[in-house]
């Protein structure tokens, strides 16, 4: 259940709340029951709803800051599994997504959306002639 907020009626908290859900305003009206003028004017002329949808947000994310810091966390431990434990592609993959994250390696461009085979193709064929080059078997590109 909501707590209402100073100044705010019924229908501006559950405005409100489907505002920052990404409603439409004729969305937003039917739910709460009221115009879609309405809820365009608390949108653009109401100071306390405007000043509220701009805090919502900022409140949400602290709420949840702790929570998603811990979420990191155990990403990058399922990433250090992948490349210390999975078969050779998926430590192939998970190093090439760290080495993007930490921006030691530029995305490559593509023209289409690429399959996941189809990237992890390309990435293998990369390394591959990089390792060759390396080693002298092929001339340089």
């Amino acid at each position: 259940m909501r707590t209402p907020h100073k100044g705010l009626s019924a229908k501006q908290e559950i405005a409100l709340e489907l505002v920052i859900c990404g409603m439409s305003d004729g969305g937003i009206a039917k739910r709460a029951g009221v115009s879609r003028q309405t809820i365009n004017t608390w949108r653009n002329h109401d100071e306390n709803f405007r000043m509220l949808l701009a805090e919502r947000p900022v409140a949400l994310r602290e709420q949840y800051l702790g929570e998603l810091s811990g979420l990191v966390s155990e990403a990058v431990g399922v990433m250090r599994e992948a490349i210390r434990e999975g078969d050779m592609l998926i430590r192939l993959w998970a190093a090439h997504v760290v080495l993007r994250m930490w921006g030691l390696q530029a995305p490559v461009p593509s023209e289409k959306q690429q399959s996941s085979k189809e990237i992890i193709n390309e990435f293998l064929n990369d390394m591959i002639g990089e390792v060759a080059q390396e080693q002298g078997i092929y001339g340089t590109k």
